[in-house]
């Protein structure tokens, strides 16, 4: 009971944070850290329980419920389930080519194409204004409708977006080289481990990124009306 209130707790707000930055961005992922990990990691191991049990295609199948389970325990608790949804789409493209397959390997090679699509995808998203990552922030912070909707926000939003798709792309090529290289236990091993340290990575230097220029405007008062902070 303990576990599922911790794994429930709500993002905190700026003004709950330590002073230090560093000291803040712990406390942040603290809370969010072990939610996120279990959304990306829990459909693969999931999948790789389902099918040494029962085969492939039962692991495929268990590995998709999960991820969408997981999807609506974070839309259920009010959050955005930005990561969850992300991970359901990496999951599912990754099920159909393994079942396709038969191969354990191949239910993690998959997300390699993926990772270069999104890798794309969200650097194309903030040449047209509109960051992919502008929606994951709240996974991560409470903040206030209106500093979400101060440019500061939406130049952090952006900055974020370029930092997210850079990862994704290198880690595509992380992802191609294992395979090339190992053989598949090593493959598998390497690749779930990348995954958990590239992602704590990325999403402490995001929320670092986050805290340190929303703090002086999420902490004070909102703006008059006409008042824009930039």
């Amino acid at each position: 009971m303990r576990a599922v209130s911790w794994l429930g707790r709500p993002p905190p707000g700026l003004a709950g944070l330590h002073p230090n930055t560093t000291r803040a961005t712990l406390q942040v992922l603290a809370i969010a850290l072990p939610r996120m990990l279990r959304n990306t990691l829990l459909p693969g191991l999931t999948f790789l329980a389902g099918s040494a049990a029962l085969g492939v295609e039962i692991g495929a199948v268990l590995a998709c419920l999960t991820a969408a389970g997981l999807f609506l325990v974070d839309r259920r608790a009010g959050r955005a389930g930005f990561i969850a949804a992300l991970v359901m789409v990496f999951v599912f493209m990754s099920a159909a080519a393994a079942v396709i397959s038969r191969s354990l390997a191949l239910f993690f090679v998959p997300v390699a194409g993926v990772d270069l699509l999104m890798g794309s995808y969200t650097m194309v998203s903030v040449l047209i204004g509109r960051p992919l990552f502008a929606s994951a922030t709240p996974d991560f912070l409470s903040l206030s409708p209106w500093v979400r909707d101060t440019e500061i926000y939406r130049r952090t939003a952006r900055d974020a977006t370029v930092l997210a798709g850079c990862y994704f792309l290198l880690r595509a090529v992380f992802r191609l080289a294992a395979f090339i290289w190992l053989p598949p236990g090593a493959f598998i091993a390497v690749t779930i481990a990348g995954e958990i340290v590239g992602d704590i990575l990325v999403v402490g230097l995001a929320v670092r990124m986050n805290i340190r220029r929303l703090r002086p405007i999420g902490t004070g008062p909102a703006p008059v009306h006409g008042e824009v902070w930039i």
